[in-house]
């Protein structure tokens, strides 16, 4: 399942709400991509135009909202049974499938001219099996499901108590069960119509029904085109009337039409900002925060580690423009655990401001047992946040005096890459970027660089973490606080890039790292 949804999310609901300038509301908007639309059935979307067509043109039961926790789609409001394997959704009673004249003129060939287009529990039903069917196991969890079979075994744990009620019988508990909802492509599938087209649904733009805030008007080899569906009933605020996909084989022919102006955005996976009047969000996916290089020699002085780490007031931190959002943890929320797994440990509540004396008295212990006048600390340090560590340093040096050297070397963002391989640091403002994004990949994360920490008994956590459940997720909480109490790692903030947008587009905000993005009218991007 981890595979899958890393996949799925990469451009996903790319433009899932809204976006406008800053002066008016914009008639179209327009996207760059790099691939072409072939698929137009949410189950087989790998692309990002596929999926940006998936995540906006369908709406499942559940979403991910802007800090990555679940959110309402299609369902109003669910409950979950005390055992937690029985899940019940209210259904939007409002909720109909959007039908264009081309569809219509399909459904008369067909003989569904008096099909009725309100959507139903059945429609969810239907929409679950069918992933199923495709060979997807990622909802083994649902009773019957692992052995589903629509000829032999039909039946499985989903059942309709009404039009407008839907419940889920689980055969075994599933803490990622609601994650899974709101990320996988389970959308309501309409059977009448889907057996009636057989082979040609989901073929073209007149052989699908759609139940997002879009729906696909017309696909090209160049571009593909969504408009503002006015059947939609939803919670999403939508205001561009169209969003139009442009797709190009080279990454230059993208940032040229964009810097052309004949593009409002385009999705990218280089760090450096285009050239023109643009907002770029530019930093790598990962989450920032102090971090000990545990190769060098000061670094492995568990000690100084501790000194340092715990006589820092986190409070007087400005974050920069570039950070998504504010860290208290080091494993996202949205990192395949919901919130309501994790501890209430926050790394920054008890680092900062532990008593001062026992500080300096810890160092004059360490000095005397290594024999040492004084310390040097390597710093490197990113130079958005050189104001916030000079204040920091300042202090360290009236506290420790002269018993503590600082040389600080401050870099630019686009080098961060250069300056975590080749390591010349001790401690350092730097990111720690998981291959996997789960809460067991972060964890693992660690072992390799900025931190190049390894010891027994992470890897015992980590080792014993590799599956995730309500078991054993509280204790992440426990290998974050031995992190921390280690002086290892502390969280400042996350950040999220590969999007370049205009001046002046409202509604953007990201999740998940970066790879889950939104329009939203409630959210604006302010010029960086």
């Amino acid at each position: 399942m981890k595979k899958f949804i890393s996949i799925l999310l990469v451009g996903a609901m790319l433009f899932a709400l809204c976006s406008c300038t800053s002066t008016s509301e914009k008639e179209q908007l327009t996207m760059g991509i790099l691939d072409t639309v072939k698929s137009l059935d949410p189950i087989y979307a790998s692309g990002d135009g596929e999926k940006i067509i998936s995540a906006n043109c369908f709406e499942g039961l559940l979403r991910l909202d802007s800090k990555g926790q679940i959110d309402l789609g299609g369902a109003t409001a669910y409950s979950v049974s005390k055992d937690n394997l029985v899940y019940t959704f209210k259904l939007n009673p409002l909720a109909k499938w959007h039908i264009t004249k081309a569809t219509k003129a399909v459904m008369k060939e067909v003989g569904l001219s008096d099909f009725k287009n309100k959507i139903t529990a059945e429609d969810y039903i239907f929409g679950i099996k069918r992933f199923i069917e495709a060979g997807n196991t990622h909802f083994n969890c649902i009773k019957g499901a692992k052995e589903y079979d629509p000829d032999d075994s039909p039946d499985i744990g989903v059942t309709a108590i009404d039009e407008h009620t839907l419940q889920i019988t689980l055969v075994k508990k599933d803490p990622d069960f609601l994650y899974k909802l709101a990320t996988l492509p389970v959308y309501p599938c309409e059977q009448v119509f889907c057996e009636a087209l057989g082979n040609i649904h989901f073929s073209t733009p007149a052989t699908i029904i759609c139940n997002g805030p879009y729906y696909v008007d017309n696909v090209l080899e160049t571009e593909t085109v969504l408009k503002r569906n006015p059947s939609y009933t939803g919670k999403l605020q939508v205001h561009n009337q169209s969003v139009r996909l442009y797709n190009a084989d080279k990454q230059n022919d993208l940032q040229k039409r964009f810097e052309n102006g004949n593009c409002d955005m385009y999705l990218t996976t280089s760090d450096a900002p285009p050239e023109g009047d643009s907002t770029a969000f530019t930093a790598v996916n990962a989450v920032w925060g102090f971090a000990f290089n545990c190769k060098t020699a000061v670094g492995k002085t568990a000690e100084l580690r501790s000194i340092l780490l715990s006589t820092i007031d986190y409070d007087k931190i400005e974050l920069p423009e570039f950070a998504t959002e504010k860290a208290d943890r080091i494993i996202p929320n949205n990192y395949l655990v919901r919130d309501s797994v994790y501890s209430d440990f926050s790394p920054q509540k008890i680092s900062y401001a532990k008593n001062v004396k026992a500080a300096q008295a810890n160092l004059d212990i360490l000095l005397d047992r290594t024999d040492k006048e004084a310390y040097t600390v390597e710093l490197a340090i990113p130079a958005p946040m050189e104001n916030s560590m000079k204040k920091i340093i300042e202090y360290w040096e009236t506290l420790f005096e002269d018993k503590i050297l600082f040389d600080t070397r401050i870099f630019d963002i686009e080098d961060v890459s250069k300056i975590v391989s080749e390591g010349e640091y001790d401690l350092g403002i730097l990111p720690v970027t998981p291959t996997d994004k789960t809460a067991f990949g972060m964890l693992a994360a660690f072992s390799g660089a900025p931190c190049n920490y390894k010891d027994k008994k992470l890897t015992a956590y980590t080792t014993k973490l590799k599956t995730t459940n309500q078991e054993n997720a509280v204790l992440f909480g426990s290998a974050e606080k031995y992190l921390t109490d280690s002086g290892i790692f502390v969280p400042l903030f996350f950040t999220s890039s590969n999007l370049y947008l205009t001046n002046g587009l409202k509604g953007v905000y990201l999740a998940d790292g970066g790879t889950l993005i939104y329009m939203h009218s409630g959210k604006k991007v302010q010029d960086k």
